[in-house]
């Protein structure tokens, strides 16, 4: 971009957002926290495809410490925390698929995020998010995922089955007071906010649109939900299972090294609430896993896929 062009697209954007103070907090998380926390930890994180096991079920925005709290930790075999090397969906999966291939393994994913950045890297992906969206709920239903995931086993018995649940990521099921479509601009009473609503409940509560004790009863929730079927879902296909997640969720944390609370799941950053990811171990019986070559999927329309996103909460 030429000088004058750079100059000209600054003075645009001060005059559209100088008196949004949530625009300067992202603009000043982006420009320092991120580029300190990637230099400082990188990607490092657990690799899930070099670790053993059968299935692997990925409870989607799932703290770590939310999980020992919501969960029986007694009910697994082994229980670890382990740290992500990603921060959002769409950043984890490009650290651990993106231009590899799995052939031994059949994804099934209630995210947009598999098909779009890693399609092409497993021996099938189903693509649940494209058929099983319910537009009640504005989400993809647990019990979906595990249908089509059991279904996915019996096709295939001799491969590892990754099932990507989205739970307990917001839409928050059962809460529809929590649901970024029930606020209008007119509700939001600080001036600094005058031009912005809240596109999910992070920034609503970043807003002190709602309690902090509201939105961690509903992700709490949410947690249950999925994994009362998680635990079925394991129970039903056998083997040896792990519950982990991509990624967490900052509520409130300081975001370091700057001096403003984090909300969400923003790229690129690496603070504790973002990667601190639980590893829950169910033994099984082992599986007997077999290469059989990768098959890409069909490349979703960019309006189906941004409609969907934006739903979860991801636009």
């Amino acid at each position: 971009m030429a000088p004058f062009d750079t100059l000209r697209y600054v003075v645009d954007e001060l005059r559209e957002h100088a008196a949004d103070r949530l625009w300067w907090k992202q603009r000043l998380v982006q420009r320092v926290a991120v580029p300190t926390h990637r230099r400082l930890y990188g990607d490092r994180g657990v690799r899930v495809m070099d670790e053993d096991w059968d299935s692997l079920f990925v409870l989607d925005a799932c703290r770590a410490d939310l999980f020992a709290t919501v969960t029986d930790l007694d009910r697994f075999d082994a229980y670890r925390t382990e740290r992500s090397p990603a921060s959002m969906t769409a950043e984890w999966t490009e650290t651990q698929f993106a231009g590899r291939e799995f052939g031994d393994t059949v994804y099934v994913s209630a995210n947009p995020y598999t098909s779009t950045v890693a399609g092409d890297s497993f021996h099938e992906l189903v693509e649940v998010w494209r058929e099983g969206f319910d537009e009640e709920e504005a989400t993809v239903l647990a019990e979906d995922v595990a249908a089509a995931a059991r279904d996915a086993h019996e096709r295939h018995p001799d491969k590892r089955l990754v099932v990507h649940f989205m739970q307990p990521h917001y839409p928050f099921v059962g809460h529809p007071d929590l649901r970024y479509a029930s606020w209008s601009p007119d509700e939001i009473l600080d001036g600094a906010y005058a031009n912005e609503r809240p596109h999910d409940p992070w920034q609503a509560l970043d807003m002190g649109l709602v309690d902090h004790e509201q939105v961690l009863s509903a992700y709490a929730d949410n947690l249950r939900y999925v994994l009362d079927e998680a635990f079925d879902l394991a129970a039903d296909v056998g083997g040896t299972t792990v519950l982990t997640s991509d990624h967490g969720n900052l509520m409130g944390e300081r975001m370091w090294p700057l001096p403003v609370r984090g909300y969400g799941h923003p790229r690129g950053l690496r603070s504790a609430g973002l990667v601190d990811v639980p590893w829950a171990v169910l033994d099984g019986d082992r599986r007997e896993v077999t290469d059989d070559g990768v098959t890409a999927v069909e490349e979703a329309a960019s309006e189906e896929v941004e409609s969907r996103l934006q739903a979860l909460g991801y636009r």
